[in-house]
């Protein structure tokens, strides 16, 4: 009810606005609020309390042999609704009523009614400990002293359950929630019996090569509360401040702007002219019109089958602090259920295209779109005259990146269910080199992004796996790898680039063969070292998918070591958008991470890890195209250091969910002097410039002889009302 009057109120409010600059936005919120009005809950994750009361209503009506299975489903629809404690009541009023043990529902083979009741009062526990009394160690793992449940009911009744549970079923995935339960209160490792028992975190692994991060979110007042979205980060505003935009998949869930003030962040949502652009799994940025204003792209209707036809939303940069939706006028108004997208600039005409990877079903097809620029603001479907019409499939990540260095973009696109395919841009039109290049793994599959994971200078590929065959048993998985066992899913792949349009995988080699069960991820330099790290957001909509989120650190382009727990990265919830950015403009990239699941009531807060500073020198490249375009994307950094070290960068946004900065943040390890940078323009000649100094911000136009030094200066980031906004 409460979602239904909010979109009444956004109706309401347009329509007495009545300008035409608001015109094409108010299109858009009204379409949206149609979709929102007319759908039907069974086709949505995240309408659960509808859903609830309907099965309520119909186990009066249904047959007697229908009634219990009603009566289950409306139990399953109150936990996901956040109705945790009328979930509980329901089962142990049922227990109580026919003089059942917990045991009784064991041995009858009712597992799935305990389950349920074990799996509501973990989730009790974390809802009364870590959201409602949120603080910023709230549900990381290793959990400290502040983040112990105070409220212990909920763990111990969970303790109780699944230790007859496992008793009678022994497998990892109870095992892993058992022990969850003990962190939960602070009784792990110490007070939970040996047979039960994970080492987790295992820090000899680990081997603590990293600082801890802080979390800040609620110091800085963007702890954001919302299901699974996306976020973009750069500077909206052109103050030279990183700004945040946030998303949220709930169809009722108003998306957010927070402008960074130097002193902390504010919500500038209603003074964007953002109120009713609700909704989206994910959101891309990139200054699309070359008019100097970074745009935002968002997303929707993944995941929902028959139920996605979603219209995706162009937000134009109108330079004035404000947005207008402009996805008709544009000409990418579709309706296709979709969460992944790319910009680049495929025909190497100095305007960004837009590549968008649609979800086809088993009922409705959904070809991906290419969308080609007309540089008038406009844009034209022309997928069949680059020879990627008729490119379907369950899509969950695209990429452009260029793969051969000869300055035109390169396609790749992750299929969950099928093989993934690389694209080869000959000169404005796409050859399909999946096989010959030996990329098509792994078959269940999700995030992916094009790097230079070892600093040849040519870009590498990262597939993350996410196998919707094991989905029940994300935890299982995850405890078979800390015990050294063989997992049951797919595996992530990393395509090692061997310079001749071919690549390695070797993601063993590199000891990142894993099953992530990844959602949300992103790629950035935690420590400034001149290597790639990255951060893997995991989950499923299950609440029992309570795994930490995992961060990644690059050994000198040879392996990767878990940092997750060292650095306090391992957050229980799931994980989404990523954003690595340097917020606070001391030359380091923190990160920003959406958390929430699926389900109305597996909502929480983001949020944002402030780095603590290593030392490792820096620059940051804040580039203009003039004959490229305008953001520079698909730009090549190639930075010769005075210790005979080189580093390549490329400017692009990361990887296929979330966001990061547009400006090139670049860490140089040791180094005090770029002897030489050499910028390769996708649409001009290469520029060079010979002893740059380190720790600065540059500017340079396309062209341009000479790079200017902008003032950066460390801001704090303390807001002055400690706000903690609601869903």
């Amino acid at each position: 009810m409460k979602k239904i009057i909010f979109l009444l109120c956004v109706f309401v409010l347009f329509s007495c606005v009545g300008s035409d600059d608001n015109s094409d936005t108010f299109s858009m919120v009204d379409e949206l609020r149609k979709l929102r009005s007319e759908g039907d809950p069974r086709n949505y994750y995240h309408w659960n309390e509808q859903l609830a009361a309907f099965y309520a209503a119909q186990i009066s009506k249904v047959a007697p042999e229908e009634k219990l299975n009603f009566w289950f489903k409306y139990c399953q629809q109150l936990l996901k609704a956040g109705e945790i404690q009328k979930c509980i009541n329901e089962i142990e009023t049922f227990i109580t009523t026919r003089q059942l043990t917990y045991q009784d529902l064991i041995r009858k083979n009712l597992l799935p009614y305990i389950d349920l009741l074990a799996i509501s009062y973990l989730r009790l526990g974390e809802v009364n400990n870590c959201q409602n009394n949120h603080n910023s160690y709230s549900c990381i793992l290793p959990l400290k002293d502040q983040a112990f449940h105070i409220d212990v009911n909920g763990s111990k009744k969970a303790i109780e359950i699944y230790a007859q549970i496992y008793e009678k079923f022994p497998n990892d995935s109870y095992k892993w929630l058992l022990n969850l339960a003990h962190m939960s209160i602070g009784e792990h490792p110490n007070n939970v019996p040996e047979k039960y028992r994970i080492n987790y975190p295992n820090w000899n692994i680990e081997q603590k090569k990293i600082k801890a991060f802080k979390e800040v979110s609620l110091k800085l007042g963007i702890a954001q509360d919302g299901l699974s979205g996306g976020v973009s980060i750069d500077d909206f505003n052109n103050d030279g401040l990183l700004d945040i935009f946030i998303t949220s998949y709930g169809m009722s869930d108003q998306s957010k702007l927070y402008t960074n003030t130097s002193n902390g962040f504010i919500d500038t949502t209603e003074e964007a002219g953002l109120t009713g652009i609700v909704s989206g799994l994910n959101c891309i940025h990139a200054d699309y019109d070359n008019d100097g204003n970074i745009d935002i792209f968002v997303l929707r209707g993944a995941w929902l089958g028959e139920g996605g036809n979603h219209p995706n939303s162009l937000l134009k940069n109108n330079g004035d602090g404000t947005f207008t939706d402009v996805t008709k006028s544009a000409g990418l108004l579709s309706f296709h259920p979709t969460q992944t997208a790319s910009w680049a600039d495929v025909n190497n005409d100095g305007y960004l295209d837009l590549f968008i990877g649609n979800e086809s079903n088993e009922k409705q097809s959904h070809p991906c779109e290419l969308y080609i620029n007309q540089k008038d603001g406009s844009f034209i479907e022309e997928s069949s005259n680059y020879n990627l019409s008729s490119i379907e499939g369950f899509i969950k990540g695209v990429v452009f990146g260029d793969i051969n260095n000869d300055k035109w973009p390169d396609l790749y696109i992750s299929v969950m269910g099928g093989n993934n395919l690389l694209f080869k841009n000959n000169f404005g039109k796409f050859e399909n080199i999946s096989e010959t290049a030996g990329v098509q793994g792994p078959n269940f599959s999700f995030p992916t992004w094009f790097w230079d994971v070892n600093n040849d200078g040519f870009n590498d590929i990262l597939v993350a796996s996410y196998d919707t065959r094991n989905i029940q048993n994300v935890a299982g998985d995850f405890v078979k790898e800390l015990q050294g066992e063989k997992v049951l899913s797919d595996k992530s792949k990393l395509y090692i680039n061997n310079g001749d349009e071919t690549f390695s995988e070797q993601s063993n080699a590199f000891n990142i063969d894993k099953s992530f069960y990844a959602m949300g991820s992103n790629f950035g330099d935690l420590d400034n070292d001149g290597w790639l790290d990255f951060y893997i957001g995991t989950g499923s909509p299950e609440f029992t998918s309570v795994v930490p989120n995992r961060m990644f650190r690059n050994v000198d382009g040879i392996s990767f070591e878990e940092v997750t727990s060292a650095g306090g990265f391992g957050h229980i919830q799931k994980g989404h958008g990523v954003s690595f950015a340097d917020l606070d403009n001391d030359g380091d990239q923190d990160i920003y991470a959406v958390l929430g699941g699926a389900y109305e009531g597996d909502n929480y807060t983001n949020v944002c890890f402030e780095n603590p500073t290593f030392e490792n020198n820096w620059v940051i490249l804040n580039l203009e195209g003039v004959q490229s375009n305008r953001s520079a994307i698909g730009t090549k950094l190639k930075l010769d250091l005075d210790n005979g070290r080189t580093i390549f960068y490329s400017i692009n946004t990361g990887g296929s969910f979330g966001a990061n900065s547009l400006q090139g943040e670049i860490g140089l390890g040791q180094s005090e002097l770029i002897q030489t940078l050499t910028i390769i323009w996708p649409s001009s000649d290469t520029q060079i410039f010979n002893s740059v100094g380190v720790n600065k911000k540059y500017k340079l136009a396309e062209g341009q002889n000479k790079l200017i030094e902008e003032p950066y200066e460390k801001v704090q980031l303390l807001s002055k009302k400690l706000i903690h906004h609601k869903k």
